[in-house]
């Protein structure tokens, strides 16, 4: 599950418990500035692998929750790259567009491989299934 999901998730819940519960609340639980928060909500932002681990920390997420948020994070950027016009099927290509480390982005191709969520119907060709 995508970073995003988690926060979100977890701000709703304590949301639930207390409707007034805000952002800023939120933001100093996890020792983010709100505006951070706010921004990692709408997708604005992309988590480093720092963020994430810290985050996970201070919501008390197991390490294979930890693990499943890394993975799940590096293959949203992985999409991302595939998703842009000059993709090169190439795993050292997309480690440089996205800042992810080249185990880390074989880790994410076998994940969505596995899912289903990228076809690669050739050496250089890949397609992304968002069914």
């Amino acid at each position: 599950m995508e970073l995003r999901t988690r926060l979100q998730d977890e701000f709703n819940r304590r949301v639930e418990r207390n409707p007034r519960y805000s952002l800023r609340a939120f933001g100093r639980v996890l020792r983010l500035h709100h505006t951070t928060l706010a921004r990692l909500f709408k997708g604005e932002r992309t988590a480093s692998r720092a963020l994430i681990r810290r985050v996970a920390t201070r919501l008390c997420l197991s390490p294979e929750a930890l693990q499943a948020t890394l993975i799940a994070e590096d293959a949203r950027r992985v999409i991302a790259a595939a998703s842009e016009p000059d993709f090169q099927a190439d795993c050292r290509w997309i480690a440089m567009k996205s800042g992810v480390e080249v185990d880390d982005i074989n880790r994410a191709l076998h994940f969505l491989i596995h899912q289903r969520r990228l076809v690669m119907t050739s050496p250089t060709t890949w397609t992304i299934n968002d069914t």
